[in-house]
């Protein structure tokens, strides 16, 4: 397979299929957010990362819906400049997945999936109970690449806050990958777990 992407030779959804499908595994945040009302929405997100130490930050990229409508999760964070990444894992991977339905419009994700919010400490958005690991996050900045359906928004937020289950540390405090069982996303309706971590230092030159 070539794709000349530049000429146009495939239309933005069959690129779109192809790199999801060879740039993998990606994790998975399940963000929580809050309207400026009080109404709360979770949902799943594969183009995330962090992006530095110090300060901790991390992005997640909501894209323009094919519709051209904007997500809920964006206007948000927009409106209120805070929200929670829940760590998406094994045990609750279907109810991550359940998040990401077209939910008619007043239809909360947290019930439909049937996951349960818990207060955070610091931001107003709620933690993922089931989930071992919550990062409460401020906004820092929002970065708009291309316009239309597919472009999407690069939301930059500070960790102020990290919820990590004493389970899945090892003796040191670190979290150990053999007991933090994170879901991974693959092209389409694929997914992977971590079932295999193993351990390959830097060699010293």
């Amino acid at each position: 397979m070539y794709i000349d992407v530049r000429a146009g030779s495939k239309p933005w959804t069959e690129v779109y299929k192809v790199c999801i499908g060879v740039i993998t595994p990606r994790p998975i945040a399940l963000v929580s957010t809050c309207a400026p009302d009080g109404t709360l929405n979770l949902a799943p997100y594969s183009f995330f990362n962090m992006v530095c130490a110090r300060p901790p930050v991390v992005i997640v990229c909501p894209t323009v819906r094919r519709d051209g409508g904007m997500k809920d999760t964006l206007r948000n964070i927009q409106l209120t400049r805070e929200f929670v990444i829940a760590a998406a894992v094994g045990p609750i991977a279907r109810q991550m997945n359940a998040c990401a339905a077209d939910l008619p419009y007043g239809r909360s994700e947290w019930e439909f999936s049937g996951l349960t919010p818990v207060p955070a400490t610091i931001v107003r958005p709620p933690r993922v109970k089931e989930s071992p690991v919550n990062l409460e996050c401020a906004l820092r900045e929002i970065k708009t690449i291309g316009e239309g359906p597919g472009s999407a928004n690069i939301v930059f937020g500070d960790i102020l806050a990290l919820h990590v289950a004493d389970e899945v540390l090892d003796a040191n405090g670190i979290p150990d990958p053999h007991k933090l069982p994170t879901v991974g996303r693959l092209g389409g309706t694929w997914y992977c777990d971590v079932t295999q971590p193993y351990s390959m230092p830097i060699p010293k030159p």
